[in-house]
């Protein structure tokens, strides 16, 4: 992990009272995973298998009538958006003025990504993968390669002289980027040749702990799903917490 967010909490917080309702596959629910594993904070997290239709159930329903993932639940507080979750998680519970800046010009910078992934890339990710998903299309379309590919040019401006999205260390723009940049690159790769910077960082990003503990599982399922419509059902096995993840995913890794 970068030595920045390293230094954000020195041992995993325990948040008994926080719940993460999930599917790995989604890059939305990665990008959570992740901004809890950067500030090494545990919570219960329950794995919804969305090909059962689990989401759209009477408990996700109640908690959320979007029927969306993720859905979080801090005591009597619900938040069904990933970038609200995150930036409450790094408010709320994380003192580390680096991975969520708490002076009005650095948060403003990193709500700017925020509502950038929210307002185009992850549209863009939807218009291309849930054809696929859910629609028994076999390809991306050619015009959505084409938007892809001009949100990679837009990344690959931003990142103009400068080391990570939100400057010289990893933040919350990082991580969330990190989600759904790796997830459209399934779909369509990063060229390195039109854009060097964003490739470079998404190598980079790539080798970050908590790119490896809350990421790479999900997005192997996501790159499965595509290609044979198929999951592992034996991926579903939670409740559990999330040092636990973290535990096991560590221990993959290594091996």
């Amino acid at each position: 992990m970068g030595a920045a967010v390293a230094k954000s909490v020195v041992a995993t917080q325990g948040l008994k009272h926080c719940t993460l309702w999930k599917a790995d596959r989604s890059p939305a629910c990665r990008a959570v995973m992740m901004a809890l594993d950067s500030m090494n904070l545990s919570i219960t997290e329950v794995d919804v298998n969305m090909d059962k239709g689990e989401h759209r159930g009477p408990d996700i329903a109640a908690l959320n009538p979007l029927l969306t993932l993720p859905v979080f639940k801090d005591r009597e507080l619900v938040l069904a958006d990933s970038h609200a979750i995150c930036t409450y998680l790094a408010s709320r519970y994380c003192d580390s003025n680096h991975i969520l800046p708490q002076d009005p010009g650095g948060r403003s910078i990193i709500d700017q990504h925020l509502h950038y992934n929210s307002s185009i890339l992850y549209p863009r990710f939807r218009a291309a993968a849930y054809p696929i998903l859910y629609e028994n299309c076999h390809f991306v379309m050619p015009q959505q390669i084409i938007d892809i590919e001009a949100a990679y040019a837009d990344l690959d401006a931003m990142l103009a002289g400068r080391e990570w999205f939100g400057g010289t260390w990893v933040t919350l723009s990082d991580i969330v980027f990190s989600s759904t940049i790796s997830t459209l690159n399934v779909l369509v790769p990063v060229d390195k040749q039109k854009f060097p910077r964003l490739e470079n960082w998404l190598q980079r990003v790539s080798e970050e702990l908590f790119y490896v503990t809350a990421n790479k599982k999900g997005l192997g399922e996501f790159a499965r799903k595509i290609d044979t419509g198929c999951n592992d059902e034996n991926e579903f096995t939670c409740p559990r917490s999330s040092v636990r993840r973290r535990t096991l995913a560590k221990d993959d890794y290594v091996k």
